[in-house]
């Protein structure tokens, strides 16, 4: 049977994500499963020496702002009975979730998608299908947007 001991929920603080870690503290509770909350500091386009003369004081206070709202979070976890830990990575989104879930040996990651479609998904990309390419782990996706409908027949008036 497949144990689930561990279970890594990527989150943006975005409202789908936060919705994701929902599903993720619920779906973890019947296991009594660890559930490490991460987020992943991205380097931006603005870090260039030319820019920013410092670019590891930046990189430094977005970790450390991403570690007390995750040490909150999973405080709020904790109170209810749900085993959670922060993490905090530095790198590409995708790239860093895949590798934190083989550090920690996840057994499962739960990961939000945002529901773009067309040129916003060309542009921005998608990480939920990128950590699905390249997880060696299960990966459930939840979906937190309503699906797109379907556009009527081709009339015109």
């Amino acid at each position: 049977m497949f144990a689930i001991k561990r279970i890594l929920a990527p989150i943006d603080f975005s409202a789908p994500s936060l919705k994701a870690l929902e599903a993720a503290a619920e779906f973890s509770r019947p296991y009594e499963a660890e559930l490490v909350v991460m987020f992943a500091v991205e380097r931006g386009f603005y870090e260039s020496p030319l820019l920013v003369p410092d670019e590891g004081a930046i990189l430094l206070h977005q970790k450390k702002t991403a570690e007390v709202k995750l040490g909150e979070i999973c405080g709020r976890l904790r109170e209810d009975g749900i085993n959670g830990r922060p993490l905090v990575d530095v790198g590409v989104a995708h790239k860093a979730i895949v590798d934190a879930a083989k550090r920690i040996r996840a057994s499962l990651i739960i990961i939000s998608t945002h529901g773009r479609t067309g040129l916003a998904h060309v542009l921005i990309g998608s990480v939920a299908e990128r950590v699905v390419q390249h997880s060696t782990c299960p990966v459930l996706t939840i979906r937190t947007v309503p699906p797109l409908k379907p556009r009527r027949g081709g009339r015109s008036r």
